[in-house]
């Protein structure tokens, strides 16, 4: 394993373990999300990523100063909050949960990515023998199928293609082991 995976990998586990100290749940999405999910690493990363429920964003992100990352004001604070944290660049974006079990970004760029349900469970994935709790494959699955027609999208890069072809291989082994939907 590479430094920079080393250093991606310590994070993951500082940025959950102090938002788990305060009762903030943070589950991991894109290239991170995924490892989680398949239980090992894919490929290189170039950040990682966290979605935290909006009603947490501004505890979330001092916590996370407070632990000694910097926040940068890179992005619009209603959607998500960047950080590094020793050389690592990371990142907290906000949902919103909807009474029909869906959730949604309402506020800032990506209002009409919508999430279906499930997607933000309590089953958890595994990063280098460590459980993290990360998006649901559906989830992830539909976030990346949305992104291209979305109003602020673009298109697919290969990493995109390869992601989803991985995740509608786990998609696929959930309906055959029953679990249709699981998180």
């Amino acid at each position: 394993m590479d430094e920079k995976t080393e250093g991606q990998l310590r994070v993951i586990r500082e940025v959950v373990a102090v938002l788990q100290a305060d009762d903030i749940s943070a589950w991991l999405f894109g290239g991170w999300g995924l490892d989680a999910r398949v239980g090992r690493i894919t490929r290189e990363h170039g950040d990682v990523e966290f979605w935290v429920e909006r009603i947490h964003a501004e505890r979330s992100k001092a916590l996370l100063v407070g632990a000694g990352a910097t926040a940068l004001a890179t992005q619009p604070p209603e959607e998500s909050c960047e950080f590094m944290r020793d050389d690592v660049s990371f990142s907290t974006a906000y949902f919103d949960r909807w009474p029909d079990g869906s959730f949604s970004q309402p506020l800032g760029r990506f209002s009409d990515w919508l999430y279906p349900p499930g997607s933000f469970g309590d089953e958890l994935g595994t990063l280098d023998g460590t459980p993290v709790l990360a998006m649901s494959v559906s989830g992830m699955l539909a976030m990346k199928d949305q992104f291209p027609r979305l109003r602020n999208g673009r298109p697919w890069r290969q990493k995109d293609i390869t992601d989803m072809e991985i995740l509608r291989g786990l998609a696929s082994s959930e309906k055959t082991d029953g679990r249709i939907g699981a998180p």
